[in-house]
């Protein structure tokens, strides 16, 4: 839920009061203020003309293991002298710590914040952003700022969020779309498909094995994860439209979208279902229980799953890649490549108003500005009023991630929560 017209300041004492319990808050309300007011101007800046993003570890170097090995603590590096916690000085320090992969020390000196150093944890927490089966590692619960963006402030405990700002609004809980129900039922009759294509297979075999559809749903999921954040690392933004095509028909069935470039029909641009399809099968052989699900696939560390893993993981890359250029990649619900560079024509019936979803399922809402957003949002609203079963995925070079669908006959925004 999101609150307007707030500040620093108040997020800080949200956040005092909000703090996970049995975990103490060493900071006070005024250097908590003073640590999220230099991350929030900090924010709004930028470093020859990069963002200034970072993660900023409010915690006393002492508390850090010398001998911290990243992607299971941190690799402490402390400077030869405090330096003054500035926005000046945060977006200085900021290019050196890049976000995925470090973070900003301060603690307090004679009662004001001061940079301590830089301290290196690897890029393991992004796992449940990122994709992948991994369990995160967690070194400390003191507090983590988080500046993804102009004016976007977040605070974290042990990697929950615990609140944050978005240009004025203070926001107490996250938005993550993937755990929504209306998404992964846009996508449940191809679920289905695969779960009949599998078990035709398997009941050609000694012992067949089914899988669960959540299974199916969340290999997939991992891969529009992994997606997102490899446009999101490249800083350029994109647009992804999943589109609902019947098995079979042109790219050209899809009225209101000219594709520049189409890819031809065969099996390489279907790449993630043949990828798919064998994964299940790996689990499949690998049990006698009659059916697989997310467990077996968390649980199986063989090196052949591990590289039927990293191969989906590079279709993301491949996704990922074909967003760098002027319009958007374009799928199908099976997540096969029709093509890229594509634009929503501009004739294309607007709709005659956008709502912004204050909740996952988006039964609250509250009317979007639609003339203050950028060309991409507005091609995404033009494409699911056409294509009212499709999805749209709106990622921008600040740092935001919006999905668009359709719902009851209104387009509905999400603001996707990402790794902030």
């Amino acid at each position: 839920m999101a609150v307007h017209d707030h500040y620093p300041p108040d997020l800080a004492r949200y956040v005092r009061e909000h703090w996970p319990a049995g975990q103490s808050l060493w900071l006070s309300h005024e250097l908590l203020s003073e640590a999220l007011s230099a991350a929030y101007h900090a924010s709004l800046t930028s470093e020859e003309t990069r963002p200034t993003r970072f993660r900023l570890l409010l915690t006393p170097p002492e508390s850090l293991p010398e001998a911290g090995v990243p992607n299971e603590g941190v690799l402490r590096l402390c400077f030869d002298r405090p330096r003054a916690l500035t926005p000046d000085e945060l977006r200085q320090v900021a290019p050196s710590a890049p976000f995925e992969t470090s973070l900003i020390g301060a603690h307090a000196v004679g009662g004001r914040l001061h940079i301590w150093g830089l301290a290196h944890s690897g890029p393991a927490w992004l796992a449940p952003s990122w994709g992948g089966r991994k369990s995160v590692p967690n070194w400390t619960y003191d507090p983590i700022v988080h500046a993804t963006g102009p004016g976007l402030v977040a605070v974290r405990c042990a990697g929950k969020m615990v609140g944050a700002l978005e240009q004025g609004h203070l926001v107490d809980a996250m938005m993550d779309v993937f755990e929504s129900e209306w998404l992964p039922a846009m996508f449940a009759d191809v679920r289905r498909e695969v779960q009949r294509e599998h078990a035709a297979a398997q009941a050609r075999t000694s012992s067949p094995t089914a899988v669960e559809t959540r299974l199916i749903g969340g290999i997939g999921q991992q891969m529009l994860r992994r997606t997102i954040q490899l446009v999101l690392g490249a800083r350029h933004g994109g647009l992804i439209l999943v589109a609902e095509v019947p098995p079979g028909a042109p790219p050209s069935a899809l009225t209101g979208l000219a594709l520049k470039y189409r890819f031809a029909a065969s099996e390489p641009p279907a790449r993630y279902r043949t990828l798919l399809f064998r994964l299940l099968d790996r689990l499949a052989a690998r049990t006698n229980n009659p059916v697989v699900d997310w467990a077996d696939f968390a649980g199986d560390t063989s090196q052949e799953l591990e590289k039927l893993e990293q191969a989906v993981f590079e279709m993301s890359r491949v996704i990922a890649g074909l967003t760098a250029i002027d319009g958007a990649v374009v799928l199908d619900k099976r997540f096969a490549l029709l093509g890229f560079g594509a634009e929503v024509s501009p004739e294309t019936a607007a709709p005659p108003r956008v709502w912004r979803a204050l909740d996952t399922e988006g039964l609250r809402r509250e009317v979007n500005a639609v003339e203050e957003v950028g060309t991409r949002h507005r091609a995404a609203y033009r494409f699911v009023q056409q294509h009212p079963r499709g999805l749209a995925i709106v990622i921008s070079h600040d740092g935001g991630v919006s999905f668009v669908a359709n719902r009851d006959g209104e387009v509905v925004s999400w603001q996707q929560t990402v790794s902030r």
